[in-house]
């Protein structure tokens, strides 16, 4: 394993991780131009610049990948703190202290978000550039209701996004329904969209296939790890199922998509003989015939879905929620809120760092000042490692930025140079936030265009000096305040993550010898999370480190998924016991569980294959079976359960092929 040089990483975080928004970078220049004319009319000239940007920010959270009903309360939320953001700089400029009081309390609890999810904590950094933006524009020509007046123009332009949102919210929802079945999308985006739809109605058919497509995913990444693996014949014997499945993966996803006609399986069932006949010849194989009968199986399950719905024909009224996941505040907090958290001990240097910085804007209001703040602001992040890596790109970037922005102010005119400005406002609209580093350079670019004194060289050799100088005292506060230095030996990670699971799951199922105890329960999910929290720091420790180590990372990329998602579903189980349903005795179902789980913690720790527990998947509640009305279990709970069959299930192929493949060996000892 060879450690990541400069380029390495450069080339690594640079990494694209989507496609650039055209589209959402056009709607939002026009809305731009749009909230201007709007605050130009109205006599607002005091406010256009404020209205422009804040226009922008509002477009960004409006334009966030979610369905309907969860933008429309996150756009609230955002206006409404960003409100509070530009009146609480309005009021700090009546005294030193108040905006101390101010900086700390909004950078604290901005960044501290990150304990609730990667994505709430974006969010709260969202929020807390708004607060950045509102001390840098806030000045006493305007009252503190004139700018909440500016933030509330700015958000009602923004809205007008929600109209194609409206009319397009049930293609939407099929889009993420079907998101599963498309060969590139991982486990861990199959997640992160579960975390999406959670707690939206969704019609039964979706809710299956979206299940269906859950573990198809699932398979697909493990199925990945085994060809790796493979040589001659037999390789290619199983790349031609796998291309064959994924083409027919790829038309099931339209089929959802535009709710037509189902897909023709013929060639998965040919290329499902030829794997069968290989296993024949070859036992070795029969890992791989495992795999394909399970993805086969899913495949023919979802399209039968498929056929139902278009031989029946019925507008079901049913509605059925994915769980939502049981993170309530109190028990993030008891979990996290303390020193031992990386992202708490983030909180505090970013406080310390960004109150310095704004403390010297509000004293000087001299651009430099601001800069220097604005590359602390862009580097600092929860460890040494993440904020070295930042400062790889962003500076690295930026150079490049300051370049092109010289380059450009000797070929064109000061007037063509302003548009140019403009134009990179927009490219930093379609790169963010696929494209970080490109993102980067175009708001670079933008500023040294658009800044109202001195010549293009002048601000782009200043921008440079000051984005720098930010970066070093980063870099000091990451590695002198409280450092989050990772020491990692990720296969006890890993079998650690499992136990805590396996005692998650001991708390909430039910069984005739335990009965339900809250307290208990949250304390295992405490620890859980903090044991899941520490296999993602982790895994990115290896990710930033070394080079040429993707096989692995996928390998534990799904382990931390699969956890997280087994970890859900056993949630959804324990939200019917708080809310004082009478569950049945499934103590078999909950002893094979646990024992399942004790099993995998054992292999992962002894690096030693062991004999599977069993698990029985849940019987089918359908007016077939003979089970009387009294034995039948409640729908929710009969869906939970099958899910949690499933997610053990997966955890226990990807036990077995991270032994196989020796990367449960490795990364036992990182400083």
């Amino acid at each position: 394993m060879e450690k990541k040089g400069f380029m390495g990483r450069l080339k690594i975080l640079s990494k694209p991780t989507g496609k650039p928004q055209w589209k959402q970078a056009i709607i939002t220049m026009l809305l731009m131009v749009l909230a201007a004319i709007i605050a130009k009319f109205l006599g607002l000239d005091t406010g256009i610049e404020t209205i422009i940007f804040i226009t922008m920010i509002a477009a960004i959270i409006i334009d966030l990948p979610l369905p309907i009903r969860k933008i429309i309360p996150l756009a609230i939320i955002g206006l409404l703190m960003t409100v509070l953001a530009f009146i609480s700089s309005s009021l700090a400029l009546s005294s030193l202290p108040i905006f101390l009081f101010f900086t700390v309390l909004w950078s604290f609890f901005s960044l501290s978000t990150y304990i609730f999810s990667e994505t709430v904590g974006a969010f709260g950094f969202i929020i807390f550039s708004c607060y950045f933006l509102s001390v840098v524009l806030v000045n006493r020509d305007a009252s503190f209701l004139d700018w909440g007046l500016y933030i509330v123009l700015a958000y009602l332009v923004a809205s007008l996004l929600f109209i194609p949102k409206l009319l397009n919210r049930n293609k939407d929802l099929s889009q993420l329904v079907a998101s599963p079945y498309l060969s590139e999308t991982s486990l861990e985006r199959v997640f992160s969209i579960r975390q999406i739809l959670s707690g939206i109605p969704l019609e039964s058919r979706d809710y299956e296939l979206f299940r269906i497509g859950t573990y198809l995913t699932g398979f697909r990444g493990y199925s990945r790890m085994v060809l790796s693996h493979l040589s001659g014949e037999s390789r290619e014997i199983f790349q031609k199922f796998l291309d064959t499945a994924n083409r027919s993966s790829s038309k099931i996803a339209a089929s959802i998509m535009s709710k037509t006609d189902s897909v023709e399986l013929e060639s998965v069932d040919v290329e499902l003989a030829h794997v069968q006949n290989a296993v024949l010849i070859e036992s070795s194989f029969n890992a791989t015939l495992q795999i394909a009968q399970n993805m086969h199986s899913l495949l023919k399950n979802a399209n039968n879905l498929i056929i139902k719905e278009k031989i029946v024909n019925e507008k079901s009224t049913e509605k059925l929620k994915i769980p939502s996941p049981r993170n309530s505040l109190k028990d993030v907090l008891g979990a996290n809120f303390n020193l031992k958290n990386m992202y708490i001990r983030h909180a505090l240097r970013f406080a310390l760092a960004m109150t310095i910085g704004l403390l010297v804007i509000y004293l000087t209001h001299e651009r430099d000042a601001i800069w220097i703040t604005m590359g602390i602001l862009i580097i600092i992040k929860p460890d040494v490692t993440s904020t070295i890596n930042n400062m790889i790109v962003r500076l690295s970037f930026n150079f490049v930025a300051i370049l092109l922005a010289i380059l450009l102010g000797l070929i064109f005119p000061h007037y063509i140079l302003l548009w140019i400005g403009f134009l990179m406002l927009f490219f930093f609209r379609a790169f963010y936030p696929t494209y970080m580093g490109l993102s980067v350079l175009a708001m670079t670019v933008f500023v040294v265009m658009v800044w109202p004194t001195g010549t293009v060289f002048e601000n782009s050799l200043a921008r440079i000096i000051d984005i720098t100088i930010g970066a070093i005292i980063a870099f000091i506060c990451a590695y002198l305040i409280l450092p989050s230095r990772v020491s990692v030996n990720l296969p006890h990670q890993i079998a650690q993550t499992i136990r805590t699971n396996q005692e998650y799951v001991e708390h909430i199922l039910p069984s005739s010898e335990t009965t339900y105890n809250h307290q208990k329960a949250v304390s295992a999910f405490r620890n859980y999370m903090l044991e899941e929290k520490n296999l993602e720091s982790a895994i990115r420790k290896v990710e930033d480190t070394f080079n040429d180590v993707e096989d692995d990372l996928s390998t534990y990329n799904e382990f931390w998924a699969a956890n997280r998602k087994l970890a859900a579903d056993v949630s959804a189980v324990g939200t019917l016991a708080e809310s004082g349903e009478d569950l049945p005795d499934i103590s078999r179902f909950r002893e094979q569980v646990t024992n399942s789980l004790n099993e995998m913690a054992l292999s992962v720790d002894k690096n030693v294959v062991l004999p599977r527990a069993r698990i029985d998947d849940v019987y089918p509640n359908s007016g077939s079976d003979n089970r009387s009305k009294k034995d039948k279990l409640p729908e929710d709970l009969h869906n939970y359960l099958n899910w949690i069959a499933s997610d053990i299930h997966y955890l226990q192929e990807l036990v077995e092929i991270a032994i196989k493949s020796g990367a449960l060996k490795k990364y036992q000892d990182m400083a």
